[in-house]
């Protein structure tokens, strides 16, 4: 039995070496596409305030397709109608669900429309990163995000505000909204995130 204690020890060495080994997904120039509701659309503030607008990736552009009042319903019907139009997007980051859980849609259905819009662009051969949101007051709604990551297999950045809804200096005078310097700190986040998740550079993935 003298040879369990090194086997394991080298099994765990093995899976820390793949773990560190794993390679990020990598993508080419090109349009990441934002999907999104009002937190996306930069509503109340100028197109050029919204946090997609002030990302800065070297190659590629970013495209803002937030519109305020979705909910994932509507934004999955979005997506089909720009695919079905021609788009072509490297990436697609889907930030939406806030407005489902504010009016009490049933968990199963954000879960499933987001599910869905995940698969839609895997059937065009797009990468996805999905975000969520934290809405403290409505309790049964946690876990919705990471479990439909998980089953996506796509990174996520767990909270696109992180807490921002609690600063008020970081907020509108409707106290839910960002103001810009709240859209700035979401931007300078989900830039930071998506360069943790993705290898971006010129050229045709190989």
């Amino acid at each position: 039995m003298r040879w369990i204690l090194p086997l394991l020890l080298v099994v765990a060495v093995a899976v820390f070496l793949l773990k560190g080994c794993s390679r990020r997904v990598s993508i080419p120039s090109g349009t990441i596409v934002f999907l999104g509701d009002s937190l996306t659309a930069g509503y109340g503030l100028d197109p050029g305030q919204a946090y997609p607008s002030l990302i800065e990736i070297k190659g590629m552009t970013m495209l803002n397709l937030g519109v305020s009042g979705s909910k994932t319903e509507d934004g999955l019907q979005r997506l089909k109608d720009y695919f079905s139009g021609g788009g072509n997007p490297r990436l697609v980051v889907i930030a939406l669900g806030a407005n489902d859980i504010l009016q009490g849609v049933d968990p199963s259905v954000v879960e499933a429309n987001l599910g869905s819009a995940i698969q839609e662009c895997k059937d065009h051969g797009v990468p996805v990163m999905l975000c969520g949101i934290r809405i403290p007051f409505k309790f049964g709604t946690d876990g919705i995000f990471e479990k439909v990551a998980e089953e996506g297999h796509v990174p996520l950045l767990p909270d696109l505000m992180q807490g921002e809804q609690t600063q008020e200096e970081l907020l509108q005078d409707d106290h839910m909204h960002p103001n810009a310097a709240g859209q700035k700190i979401m931007a300078e986040k989900m830039q930071a995130a998506l360069l943790k998740s993705f290898s971006f550079g010129a050229g045709e993935p190989k």
